[in-house]
């Protein structure tokens, strides 16, 4: 049996309302903190990987392997985003839920 709208728990929320034209979603729940954190860490490893691999004199394998890294963790950040986010409510929403409970 599927979960209704009430049940199902959203990792990340709307930052502007219904109608504007910024689509930007940001973390609302613990698991969506984790995969922004994850994101930010993997963007790290990747510039460390960088500097690795340029202290070494290979500055295009770091060049590369900073760019697979950013590219796999964007794309895995967006599809998280896309796959547990709420495109009705906004992240004021959830903060006015949060205050009445």
């Amino acid at each position: 049996m599927p979960m209704t709208a009430q049940e199902r728990h959203y990792w990340f929320a709307r930052r502007y309302p219904l109608g504007d034209v910024r689509q930007s979603m940001a973390p609302v729940h613990w698991k969506g903190w984790c995969v922004a954190f994850g994101f930010v860490g993997v963007l790290l490893g990747g510039a460390g990987a960088f500097v690795w691999f340029t202290l070494q004199g290979n500055l295009l394998e770091g060049a590369a392997m900073f760019a697979i890294l950013a590219f796999i963790a964007g794309a895995w950040f967006v599809l998280m985003t896309m796959a547990n986010g709420d495109r009705v409510r906004t992240v004021a929403d959830y903060r006015e839920e949060r205050k009445r409970v």
